[in-house]
């Protein structure tokens, strides 16, 4: 098999030998070497990552699955995740699987060495390639789920499209339950990654010409010492395809008589490429692999690791999660959100959209209909809104609810296991759900933020003094707002996505590719305005001053007695910030964003009284070219969606999704605004820049941040 594989390789144009060969027992012995260079940051980040999150990923990890490690050579990374396993769950059993005998002996050592309790039969070896391997544990282990873990980065030896397909052989070999956890390398500066594949000493050198020596003798040529000296190595980085190339130069050329082969004087050999990444590069590849996205660890701008699941066993995933937030709701037929349903209604609607969509040709029934839609009326005048089915004069009770959820459930799951549903059905169904999981927890910190003023001893009085605890009045009136000080100078920007690129789903609004530019150079504020920033624009009288607010905004606000932000509560003279989890003293989360309205965020900019502004969206992504890490720009993409002041509006050529038409063009209404980014509780899967969130500028209740921005001319 290798000596065809080789003989395969070096027939192309570009000649190339099979990177499998790397790792025999020296190329082994050399990469450890390698690994424990300064130059070599991959090993390093990924052991860091690894411990930072490991509590985190074993949550992750289903109860009772065996931990199955692809390529696990000497296991030297793995030991604080298994550790973490043994103490999220009780247990582990782990199987590591390598080509090479002499790491698995080594993986054993360090094993029972560094995981206290792994020892004996909780640790399997098999000496295999992958596939075969992964056969040979299926066999063994036919009804435990598998956790695969492909560390190291191994992924980056294949092409994005021979990724996808091994993941697809791997679903296929393990079973549609399984999840894969993949670390993966961040593309970077190229100075960065030349210094890791070209160490100064020559160790990188040594490993690819073990791999080259290795890859001959597969078909019979013996190198002597002096041939191999006379190679040469060469590392390129492919800033096209975002790799890096590591090739065996032949000076002198070399002609394999036996199998009709000849390396001309100076022709180069890839002996192995490093593929490194962007996130949209990742999502790609699990869509074509037909599988989710479901958790991701690290930094995006350097290591990070992804957990995939198959589709099916994402859809169920997301329905686990929904069953668990439910689990946290008391009173089903509360409506804390006076705009929206109960929440007995969502935990109807998010299945029934999901049976509507996969089953479409299938006969609708009347709870089908009364949770196919929900409801964004018009914030100032609520009588308006789009099309949905007529609110019953009462809804089901709880229990009616969920066994319709649970009869519909197992209904679509029978249909997506037969593996005829659309990956872009999938992908819209179980987005509509994680969209919904996170606008469910916005109701329930209004229900949290209704009991504890229930609850408070002590009466709220109408208008706060600028007094906390007694001693921080000069604190806060004193205390700068963020003035704009960062320069984004005017430029191109690229907003939307190809509408052809159908390796990735996104939303109909995120595309197509809009060619625009900011035209004029601006200044933004390196951080989002905070609590302490907002109370001092609420302690000057910012909500009853009708000069700093549209009048429809000032009319709305001041007549509902809004005088402070949604996820606020004032108990006698003290505030109080409600969270998903916890409700806190003001001053426990001052300098946390501040989360608000748009109609909140363009007063507060006017209040400043340095020409302030929210943003565009445009400027956003401005923002984005110019500082891509968020080192000087803070929060721009987490901690909160952030404002833009741009009317949510379609890009030229927009295509409405047919499977979903209403989704967008319903909300182009000269109502809704984009919000950029993400929150806290915006699921992982969904986190890209393209995504373009809206809603209307009164609607107080999204994990919403902002920051002033300011023009130059």
């Amino acid at each position: 098999m290798e000596k065809q594989m080789v003989l395969q390789g070096l027939r192309k144009e570009q000649k190339e030998i099979p990177f499998s060969l790397l790792y025999d027992t020296k190329g082994s012995q050399i990469y450890k070497a390698i690994t424990e260079l300064p130059e070599y940051y991959l090993y390093r980040s990924e052991l860091e990552l690894l411990k930072e999150n490991a509590v985190d990923i074993a949550k992750a990890i289903i109860p009772g699955s065996l931990f199955v490690e692809l390529g696990c050579g000497s296991a030297s990374k793995t030991s604080a995740l298994l550790s973490a396993i043994q103490v999220v769950h009780g247990r582990c059993k782990y199987v590591g699987i390598d080509i090479s005998e002499s790491a698995l002996n080594e993986a054993r050592r360090n094993l029972e060495e560094f995981v206290p309790g792994l020892k004996g039969s909780a640790i399997e070896l098999v000496h295999a390639s992958y596939l075969n391997g992964l056969e040979e544990v299926k066999r063994r282990h036919p009804d435990e789920p598998l956790c695969i873990a492909w560390l190291g980065s191994s992924v980056s030896n294949f092409t994005n499209e021979e990724a996808a397909q091994f993941f697809k052989d791997v679903i296929e070999v393990a079973g549609s339950t399984c999840q894969l956890l993949i670390c993966m390398d961040m593309w970077k500066k190229p100075e960065n990654l030349y210094s890791a594949y070209n160490n100064k000493l020559g160790l990188n050198e040594q490993f690819s010409k073990n791999c080259m020596q290795t890859a001959l003798s597969c078909i019979g040529y013996t190198v002597d010492e002096e041939s191999l000296e006379s190679w040469s190595y060469e590392v390129h980085i492919n800033k096209i395809i975002k790799r890096v190339e590591m090739f065996v130069t032949f000076p002198k050329g070399l002609n394999i008589h036996k199998h009709q082969i000849l390396i001309s004087p100076g022709e180069r050999v890839l002996v192995e490429f490093s593929t490194k990444y962007c996130v949209e590069d990742i999502k790609q590849i699990a869509s074509k692999a037909c599988c989710q996205v479901y958790r991701c660890w690290g930094d995006s701008s350097h290591y990070t690791c992804q957990m995939l699941l198959p589709g099916c066993h994402a859809l169920v995933q997301c329905w686990k999660d929904t069953d668990i937030l439910f689990e946290g709701i008391l009173d089903w037929n509360c409506k804390p959100i006076d705009l929206r349903h109960p929440y007995l209604f969502y935990y109807g609607h998010v299945c029934a959209f999901t049976k509507l969509k996969i089953m479409g040709n299938e006969e609708e029934s009347e709870m089908d209909t009364m949770f196919s839609r929900g409801m964004d009326p018009n914030v100032l005048d609520p009588s308006q809104c789009h099309s949905h089915p007529q609110v019953p004069s009462k809804w089901p009770s709880k229990e009616v609810v969920i066994n319709y959820v649970a009869k519909r459930r197992m209904i679509i799951l029978q249909e997506v296991t037969k593996g005829k549903v659309d990956t872009k059905l999938l992908s819209i169904v179980i987005e509509h759900e994680r969209m919904h999981q996170e606008t469910l927890t916005y109701m329930v910190v209004q229900d949290r933020k209704i009991s504890f003023e229930r609850k408070a001893p002590i009466p709220s009085i109408k208008k706060p003094l600028p007094l906390q605890n007694g001693h921080l009045t000069s604190d806060i009136l004193m205390h700068q707002v963020p003035k704009p000080e960062i320069l984004i100078e005017a430029g191109n920007v690229n907003l939307g996505v190809n509408p052809w690129d159908l390796t990735t789903f996104t939303w109909d609004n995120e595309g197509p590719l809009f060619h625009t530019k900011v035209s004029e150079p601006f200044l933004v504020s390196a951080r989002p305005v905070s609590i302490k920033d907002f109370l001092q624009f609420m302690f000057d009288g910012g909500y009853e001053k009708r000069s700093l607010w549209r009048e429809e905004d000032f009319t709305f606000f001041s007549e509902n007695g809004f005088s402070c932000p949604a996820t606020w509560s004032l108990v006698g003279n003290e505030y109080y910030v409600h969270g998903p989890d916890s409700t806190e003293h003001w001053t426990e989360v001052s300098e946390e964003a501040v989360f608000v309205s748009l109609a909140e965020a363009e007063a507060f900019c006017k209040w400043t009284g340095l020409g302030c502004r929210v943003m565009t969206e445009a400027e956003y992504h401005r923002i984005l070219d110019y500082d891509r890490h968020g080192k000087k720009v803070l929060n721009i993409r987490g901690d909160g969606w952030e404002w833009t002041s741009t009317e949510f509006r379609p890009f030229p050529g927009f295509i409405a999704m047919p499977e979903y038409i209403e989704y967008s063009t319903d909300f182009f209404d000269g109502k809704h605004y984009v919000l950029k980014g993400w929150s806290d509780v915006t699921d992982k899967s969904m986190r890209r820049d393209s995504f373009r969130n809206f809603y209307q500028q009164q609607y107080r209740y999204v994990f919403s941040k902002f920051r002033c921005c300011r023009s130059l001319l």
